[in-house]
């Protein structure tokens, strides 16, 4: 019984552990057919991560490249301007009754195109179309037998390029402007856009005298040091046969003419400190040109008719509060000269505004008020109070010099921005004359302006 126990003991601890090595050998093989599925998982992961970042730097690539291209080298701008006014209106000189008159005006829509050919050299160019129209020309005919000006008239109103400058910014401290280009005398060319002054029109006083929003051809050389920026310009000068008593030497702006004449050039000098347009700021300017041989008749005229013109502008602001002005005065010689000579020249007459002043001078104050945290409005809301002056004839080198266009005036009223870019302006007008047969007038006007770059 014993030897048949053992051999049974014996077979069934072998049959046992041959059964435990088959279960064993197929777990085995269970467990290495999930290792090769996991490892051919973990190889398509890895083969994954071998062309991600190629596609990835291809796409950044191709961002660069996208940007490079489409980094943008210029701009676009435009401002405009609308206006309503009810005022008192004179016929001529003689009349002292003035009717009451209503009017509009589209005064001016502006394009800017502003190019960046790399970071050193820019050009600038600037459309301006006057009253909704087209233009008139202005043509010398020498071959008449005394000269002659004619007339070729196009549409109402014009269109002018007021700006076609190359600039070349050396460094921080030097700049050259060069082309069709401002000419910095007056806070005209600073303050032309509508949200950049705050009465219904561009100032009058200023106009009086000298060419408002003053553009030449030229050069302009520019230093900036520290808050100080300095300006020297050479440019062709003005036209003394369009010279008149009402607005002295404004209107002898070559503009009017389909070539301008550049035998007299003028120097332009000006000295700031700070940023007039910022609001705080003070500066200089100083101009000076012969006028003589810019004439298209010039042997009508002794002497040369040197112009100069000295100004002094300023802007200060504080918390809500902005106040700024100019002080324009200038002198032209021989003006008895250029007078009998515009008398005398067919196609020009002048009439009773052929005298011109030895001496012109004007000047304005603007004082503002920003209320809208006064109030807590959610929009701006401008109160301003504005002061003109102007005497285009302050002085004559022969006689008495007339009264007649001695003016000055205050203005009182409100801007309202509903919109960053839109501006809503009002204003009442009171204006007094110097000579004493002259009644003050009244005025109310509206404007509606725009500005925007894209």
């Amino acid at each position: 019984m014993k030897k048949l126990v053992i051999p049974t003991v014996i077979f069934c601890a072998f049959f046992l552990n041959n059964s435990a090595l088959a279960a064993t050998q197929s777990e085995l093989e269970i467990a290495f057919e999930k290792q090769q599925k996991q490892l051919q998982s973990i190889e398509k992961q890895l083969a994954d991560l071998k062309a991600s970042p190629i596609k990835e730097i291809d796409h950044n690539t191709s961002v660069v490249k996208q940007s490079a291209t489409s980094k943008k080298n210029w701009e676009i701008n435009s401002y405009g301007s609308l206006l309503y006014k009810s005022e008192d209106v004179y016929q001529n000189t003689q009349d002292t009754n003035p009717e009451r008159r209503a009017s509009t005006d589209l005064e001016r829509v502006v394009l800017e195109f502003v190019y960046d050919f790399d970071p050193k050299w820019q050009v600038e160019i600037e459309l301006e179309y006057e009253h909704g129209g087209t233009g008139t020309t202005l043509e010398y005919d020498g071959f008449e037998e005394f000269g002659e000006f004619e007339t070729e008239v196009e549409a109402g109103g014009e269109v002018i390029v007021e700006k076609m400058q190359v600039k070349y910014t050396a460094n921080d401290y030097f700049t050259v402007k060069m082309g069709h280009i401002f000419v910095p005398v007056g806070l005209g060319t600073d303050l032309h856009k509508p949200t950049q002054y705050f009465s219904t029109q561009r100032y009058w006083s200023e106009v009086t005298l000298i060419p408002q929003v003053w553009h030449e051809t030229g050069i302009n050389l520019i230093s900036k040091w520290h808050n100080f920026t300095a300006q020297t310009l050479i440019t062709t000068g003005l036209n003394s046969e369009y010279f008149r008593t009402y607005n002295w030497v404004a209107t002898g702006h070559q503009r009017r003419f389909e070539s301008v004449n550049a035998d007299d050039l003028a120097l332009t000098l000006r000295l700031d400190y700070g940023d007039i347009k910022a609001g705080k700021g003070i500066g200089i300017s100083y101009y000076t040109g012969d006028t003589k041989g810019n004439r298209n008749n010039n042997s009508k005229v002794e002497g040369d008719g040197n112009l100069r013109i000295f100004g002094v502008h300023g802007a200060y602001s504080y918390e809500s509060w902005l106040i700024r002005g100019q002080y324009l005065f200038g002198t032209l010689d021989d003006s008895e000269a250029i007078t009998t000579a515009n008398k005398t020249t067919p196609g020009l007459k002048p009439g009773n505004f052929s005298q011109l002043g030895s001496e012109a001078e004007s000047s304005f104050v603007e004082l503002s008020y920003n209320s809208q945290h006064l109030f807590n409005l959610s929009k701006p809301l401008y109160f301003y109070s504005i002061y003109e002056y102007a005497n285009p004839i302050k002085k004559v080198e022969q006689g008495i010099a007339t009264e007649r266009f001695n003016l000055e005036s205050v203005a009182f009223g409100v801007n309202y921005y509903p919109i960053e870019n839109i501006v809503l302006k009002a204003e009442l007008g009171q204006q007094m004359h110097a000579l004493d047969t002259l009644d003050d007038n009244n005025s109310f006007s509206l404007s509606m302006g725009y500005f925007f770059s894209i």
